[in-house]
C-alpha cells in the first residue's frame, strides 16, 4: 500500500468553492496535489495557501476543451509519475424555467458538467488501467437523484455523470474505483455563478445556500468517504429527504414540491428582479 505522502490527487473546479477546499483537505493530509480551473490568478491564490510547495501543480484547464485532456494527464505524470485520484468537480449550475432558457444554456450544462468530466475520464483510464489501481471521485448532486423546477437542466447534466460512472465502475473493474458524491446545499458560490435563461450569471447566493453544510465539513466529509472507497455518498440538510422520498415514494415528491409551489415561484421570481 502508498503512503499518502507518495499520492497524488488531481483536482478540476479547485480554484474556490468545494475543489479549494479538498485540495486543502488533501494537501494537509500529505498528498500531491494538482489543482485545475480557468482561472489561473485565482489558483495560484489557493496553490500558496496550500504547504510543502513542492507537492503542489498549478494546471489551468478549460474542461470544454476536450482535446487538451491526453496532453494535460501527460504533464501531471511528468511532475509527479503518477496519478491515484481525479476529483472531478468542475460544473456549473442553472436556475431558469424550461420553457424560459436557452437552448445554449443546456447546452452549455452537459458541455461543463458531463462531457468534460467524459474527457478527463478516457485520458485517465489506460493510466488507471496500466498502474493497476486508480480512483474517480465525480461531484454530482443531490439533483443527480431527483429534479426540482428550475434547475432541470442541471439536474439533467448531472444525472448523465451516474449513468456513465456507474457504468464505468462495473467496466474498469477491479482496478478503477469511482465514487459518486451528491452534495446538497453546501455555502459556495455556485448559485451566484449560476446560469439564468439567457446565459447571463445569476449574481446572487440563494438564502438555502447561504445556510447549507461549510465547505470545510463538506471537504472533510467527501475526503473521508474517498478514503473509505465508498460507491456512493449523499450529505446535507433537509434536502436530503427528497433522496429518500425519491427512492420510496415517487409519486409523493412531486406532490410535496408541488404543493409548495408558491414558496418556490415566489423565490424564482425574487431570483429575476
Amino acid at each position: 500500500m502508498q503512503s499518502e505522502s507518495s499520492r497524488v490527487v488531481w483536482i478540476t473546479g479547485a480554484s474556490g468553492g468545494i475543489g479549494e477546499a479538498l485540495a486543502k483537505w488533501f494537501a494537509g493530509k500529505n498528498w500531491r496535489v494538482v489543482i485545475s480551473a480557468r482561472r489561473v490568478g485565482e489558483l495560484n491564490k489557493v496553490a500558496e495557501q496550500l504547504p510543502e510547495q513542492a507537492n503542489i501543480m498549478v494546471l489551468p484547464l478549460d474542461v470544454t476543451q476536450y482535446d487538451q485532456f491526453p496532453e494535460l494527464t501527460q504533464k501531471v505524470l511528468d511532475k509527479f509519475g503518477r496519478i491515484d485520484c481525479c476529483i472531478l468537480n468542475a460544473g456549473i449550475s442553472h436556475r431558469s424555467y424550461i420553457r424560459d432558457t436557452n437552448f445554449e444554456v443546456f447546452k452549455k450544462m452537459i458541455d461543463v458538467n458531463y462531457l468534460g468530466s467524459v474527457a478527463h475520464a478516457l485520458a485517465v483510464i489506460p493510466e488507471f488501467k496500466k498502474a493497476g489501481q486508480g480512483h474517480f471521485v465525480v461531484i454530482s448532486s443531490l439533483m443527480g437523484k431527483f429534479s426540482s423546477p428550475g434547475r432541470a437542466g442541471y439536474s439533467g447534466s448531472k444525472h448523465a455523470l451516474h449513468g456513465f460512472f456507474d457504468g464505468l465502475r462495473m467496466e474498469e473493474h477491479p482496478h478503477t474505483r469511482v465514487t459518486m458524491v451528491c452534495p446538497g446545499f453546501v455555502q459556495t458560490d455556485v448559485t451566484a455563478n449560476a446560469l439564468t435563461a439567457d446565459g447571463s450569471p445569476q449574481g446572487t447566493i440563494d438564502d438555502t445556500t447561504a445556510k447549507g453544510v461549510p465547505v470545510e465539513k463538506a471537504a472533510r466529509i467527501i475526503g473521508k468517504a474517498i478514503l473509505k472507497g465508498k460507491k456512493e455518498i449523499a450529505f446535507g440538510g433537509f434536502e436530503k429527504t427528497g433522496l429518500y422520498i425519491k427512492r420510496f415514494f415517487p409519486g409523493l415528491l412531486d406532490s410535496l414540491v408541488l404543493k409548495n409551489r408558491k414558496k418556490w415561484e415566489l423565490e424564482d421570481k425574487k431570483q429575476d428582479t
